[in-house]
């Protein structure tokens, strides 16, 4: 059985619809999606909307975890090696939280749920936010434990 070693709950605050996360030392960067881009030493992750705060969760396990219940509208496995630290950014490099890693191989886990939530306006919102609603309406979990290979 697996255990939990250590996890942190962030809110940042996106802007252009993105979220981003690392570092993250991919020796071959992976393909990207519509989700996912790897603009270096990490992800660019393309958030449903604007000017909001979701909820992202890193996780750090001693092994192979399952995934976490419910429905996700987004997974993708990564393979890396990693630093001490994976941290949270917004757009304008303002970071909102880290967790503490012990340097290695990592496998990583991606997932998202909440997308569906509104439709991203094309337009800033002339409104936006003060801080993060009660309820965030997108979450990503980043799941992450040492490799074996």
């Amino acid at each position: 059985m697996t255990t939990l070693i250590n996890a942190v709950d962030v809110r940042p605050r996106v802007y252009y619809r993105t979220i981003q996360i690392g570092p993250i030392l991919f020796e071959q960067p992976p393909a990207e999606d519509e989700i996912v881009q790897i603009p270096g030493e990490g992800w660019s992750l393309t958030s449903s909307d604007n000017d909001f705060y979701p909820l992202v969760r890193l996780e750090v396990w001693d092994g192979p975890t399952p995934r976490p219940s419910g429905s996700w509208e987004y997974e993708r496995a990564f393979h890396s090696p990693m630093a001490d630290r994976l941290a949270v950014y917004d757009l304008n490099g303002v970071r909102y939280g880290e967790i503490e890693l012990r340097p290695g191989r990592y496998h990583l886990r991606l997932l998202c749920r909440g997308r569906e939530h509104v439709e991203a306006l094309l337009a800033l919102d002339p409104f936006p936010p003060e801080g993060p609603h009660e309820d965030p309406l997108e979450v990503w979990v980043v799941q992450m434990w040492p490799s074996t290979d």
